[in-house]
């Protein structure tokens, strides 16, 4: 749709209807590796994950660039036609042989909780446009963004009300949100994703709005931020687990420590160009932090639950951090745009045009269109605006210095507490007498033919980490 659109309004529900697929993707990405992997295998092959995740990062900016450069976007559209049917043609060949959940779908289609996830989804975009919105197309006290933040926080209300009272099988089930562990991997998966997306944003536009570059180059600048990710992803994956004890909760702090002192360094980032290619440490820095914390996050939150929740608290551990990574974009767009806002009329009153009245802020793009023509400025007019943009881009850095550091606080409390063993069985008549009974799903014990079930550590007997 999105390669063939004839107007902009099929272009975003062509983008939505990806947005729908792809949101699923990767929660059922994590459920797979969870549900077919050892313990032992588990955290070496999240780490890898976790740096496909950040390689993503990079190579989707990069290719959309480049896709932008050659003056045709719809490309952007048509490339994702040959990756998806490669990706279904691996999926089809690999997993099909896997065992289905017991429950016939058309009544799952009639117990799912429609109402709950109308409610989640309204309550979330209401508050998601307010802060998109505020200061941009409406001013931040208009009755219109007041309404979206009050009716948005109002609908999430009831939304709990649904899910604790009346949702047969809720979508965010109350009572895992009670327990603290669940409930503090939750919040750092979201401070964490609050601080994911803003090298990968916001690094591009100083050498667009300050060194005039082109959008490609500008891209690869945060090669550095990619590298640090996956090499971090990595070695934290495979180092998790060492000598029958788990480390969880020291590589996530590790982690969101080094993104908190990463971000501190970002906002030493220098006017001069030739300063700004050796502050590519400080990209390395926030990179490996994230490589660190990112898949031990959700680690932590697997273990110690029965097999029946790991699937719904992995899915909210991976919804936390994507919701923090949107409203952290949010957040630093409108930074951006008033502070950029000021400067501008501070700096250089003929500018006055392209911004906005009333102190409303104005579009990062429409923003970014001022570059070549602060370019072709004398110096001694052009260097203010200059200092003054360098200075927003500050900001945006340095506000996820506190994000990064309550996460880092939140991870201290999250104990080590070792994974689930996992018991290979071919039948339940393998299952020892009274094992069977716990983990029971519409009268079928949870298991079928080379599948593995999940159990809960010092539930049944004390068992120690796998190797």
């Amino acid at each position: 749709m999105v390669a063939v659109s004839p107007s902009m309004i099929v272009v975003c529900v062509g983008r939505a209807l990806q947005g729908v697929g792809g949101a699923g993707m990767m929660p059922l990405a994590l459920v797979v590796l969870t549900d077919i992997l050892t313990p032992g295998q588990r955290g070496f092959f999240m780490g890898l994950l976790g740096a496909v995740i950040i390689l993503a990062t990079w190579t989707s900016p990069v290719i959309g660039a480049a896709l932008y450069a050659g003056g045709n976007w719809r490309w952007v559209g048509y490339m994702n036609l040959p990756i998806g049917a490669v990706a279904l043609g691996i999926l089809y060949f690999t997993l099909h042989d896997l065992p289905t959940p017991p429950g016939r779908v058309a009544r799952k289609l009639q117990e799912f909780d429609y109402l709950g996830t109308l409610f989640w989804l309204g309550g979330s975009t209401m508050i998601l446009l307010a802060l998109s919105w505020g200061g941009n197309e409406h001013p931040w006290r208009s009755p219109v963004i007041i309404c979206l933040f009050v009716f948005g926080f109002l609908v999430l209300a009831i939304f709990g009300v649904i899910e604790g009272k009346f949702a047969k099988w809720p979508i965010i089930p109350l009572y895992m949100l009670v327990r603290p562990r669940t409930l503090l991997t939750i919040i750092a998966s979201f401070f964490i994703g609050l601080c994911m997306y803003g090298m990968v944003i916001f690094v591009p536009m100083y050498y667009q709005l300050v060194l005039a570059q082109k959008a490609l180059p500008a891209v690869l600048h945060i090669l550095w931020f990619t590298v640090g990710g996956c090499f971090g992803s990595i070695v934290a994956g495979g180092l998790v687990s060492f000598r029958g004890r788990v480390y969880y909760r020291e590589w996530a702090v590790s982690g969101t420590a080094l993104m908190t002192v990463g971000y501190v360094l970002m906002y030493t980032w220098p006017r001069e160009a030739a300063e700004a290619t050796k502050h590519a440490g400080f990209q390395a820095i926030i990179g490996l932090g994230l490589g660190f914390c990112m898949q031990q996050v959700l680690l932590a939150s697997q273990a110690g639950l029965p097999a029946n929740e790991i699937s719904t608290v992995t899915t909210l551990i991976d919804y936390a951090r994507t919701l923090g990574g949107m409203i952290g974009l949010v957040v630093g767009e409108v930074i951006l745009k008033e502070r950029m806002a000021i400067v501008v009329r501070e700096s250089f009153s003929a500018f006055l045009d392209f911004m906005p009245a009333s102190g409303a802020g104005q579009d990062t793009a429409a923003i970014g269109t001022l570059a070549p023509l602060i370019s072709l400025l004398p110096e001694s007019l052009s260097e203010p605006l200059y200092k003054g943009i360098v200075k927003a881009l500050h900001l945006v850095f340095v506000v996820d210095v506190p994000f990064a550091a309550l996460a880092c606080i939140i991870c201290l409390f999250i104990s080590n507490i070792p994974l689930h063993y996992i018991l290979p069985v071919s039948s339940t008549d393998d299952i020892p007498e009274g094992v069977a009974d716990v983990y029971k799903d519409d009268g079928q014990a949870a298991v079928a033919s080379e599948s593995r079930l999940n159990l809960l550590n010092g539930n049944m007997w004390e068992m120690e980490q796998i190797r």
